[in-house]
């Protein structure tokens, strides 16, 4: 209905608002002015590209203006939001919208006018309505790391274990992997390893990952075998674990060499609320982070200077946090959200620099993990 009604087609992922401003279309008389009040997730997310492009299409943009995060319109509601002007009329030529920040509407702390040209080349419009700049860097972090989201496990509690559950119920060790905790159970940002890869830290943990067929586990692991059938009335019915075979196997996620934090609050106006931490041990993690691995160029530049690492993880942490923020996006009361897209397209001209002639050609086309042999 929407297509036929706005001319977009929208993925399944779309807010509802999203679906009620298009289909608002054909109520709306033409040179009709539109105002609306909604999250201003929209203009960063893909879902959003359908509605960014009737607003630039179909109708003329008048202005949009975002409220700070800290200024939450709703109580009860945990998004950021803006308003959205428009008038039903095809837009003119050279045609100016202006983008607003924070305040009123009508008594903005930022007011600015932009090309409609130019909003079309963006994928990202929050960035305009604020205070952030963008950089004009032409090395990115996508260029230097391979970034990927943690494991999704399809139930924590069942696949992710303390010491004494995996004794309680007689785990075989082979089929554990040290895992990371949640971020706010780490002290420090630099995590440790034991002589066995494990992490040092208080609270360990241990993730359940096994391939063979149950045939085979009910043969040679009656423990474990005993432990999976617990899982078979709830957890193997889940979205996610009856989607993979068998159904307690898990994503491959290797030790990654540094992770970021992928959801926080700035604690202080000169601190982030992302943090980068620098993993010496195997232990892999789950999707709380977001898991950096070297590309090739890094890969090697390690094994020539392990101490690049550190280097590397200082130079990630003193990053300013408007930076970082201009690729995220924001909810209401200050939470702060980076996909992975998004933290790769951090500028990383400073890497570029320390890795000097190491780094030849930036390419967003290489996939490479790096092996653990690498690791300072």
């Amino acid at each position: 209905m929407t297509r036929s009604t706005s001319g977009a087609s929208l993925s399944g992922l779309t807010g509802l608002y999203c679906y009620f401003l298009l289909l608002s279309d054909a109520w709306a008389s033409e040179g009709c002015v539109c105002v609306w009040l909604m999250p201003s997730e929209f203009m960063d997310v893909n879902y959003g590209v359908p509605l960014k492009e009737y607003l630039l299409s179909r109708v003329t943009l008048l202005q949009i203006h975002r409220f700070a995060s800290e200024e939450v319109q709703f109580g009860d509601a945990l998004v950021s939001s803006a308003v959205v002007c428009f008038r039903k009329t095809l837009p003119p030529k050279n045609h100016l919208v202006n983008f607003s920040f924070g305040g009123t509407l009508n008594t903005p702390k930022m007011l600015q006018a932009l090309m409609l040209s130019n909003l079309r080349a963006d994928s990202k419009w929050n960035g305009h309505s604020s205070d952030e700049t963008k950089s004009t860097s032409c090395a990115r972090l996508s260029d230097i790391f391979e970034i990927k989201r943690g494991l999704a496990t399809g139930d924590n509690k069942f696949f992710i274990l303390a010491p004494e559950q995996v004794r309680a119920h007689g785990l075989p060790s082979k089929f554990l992997k040290p895992i990371l905790p949640s971020p706010r159970y780490l002290r420090a940002l630099e995590i440790k390893s034991d002589p066995h890869g494990n992490p040092i830290l208080e609270r360990k943990l241990f993730l359940l990952d096994c391939r063979l067929p149950e045939v085979a586990v009910q043969r040679d692991y009656p423990r474990l075998a005993e432990y999976l059938e617990s899982g078979k009335h709830d957890v193997a019915k889940g979205y996610l674990c009856r989607s993979r075979s068998p159904w307690y196997s898990q994503e491959n996620r290797p030790a990654p060499l540094l992770l970021c934090t992928y959801m926080g609050r700035s604690r202080t106006e000169n601190s982030g609320p992302f943090r980068f931490i620098l993993n010496h041990s195997k232990a892999t993690a789950a999707n709380v982070y977001l898991l950096l691995y070297p590309r090739a160029e890094l890969s090697q530049a390690l094994k020539e200077r392990p101490e690049l690492a550190r280097t590397i993880w200082r130079w990630l942490n003193g990053l300013p946090p408007k930076v970082v923020l201009s690729e995220g996006r924001v909810y209401g009361g200050g939470l702060h959200k980076l996909e992975p897209r998004e933290l790769g397209n951090i500028p990383a001209d400073g890497i570029v620099r320390l890795l000097g002639a190491s780094f030849k050609n930036p390419s967003r086309q290489l996939h490479f993990f790096a092996d653990r042999d690498f690791r300072p």
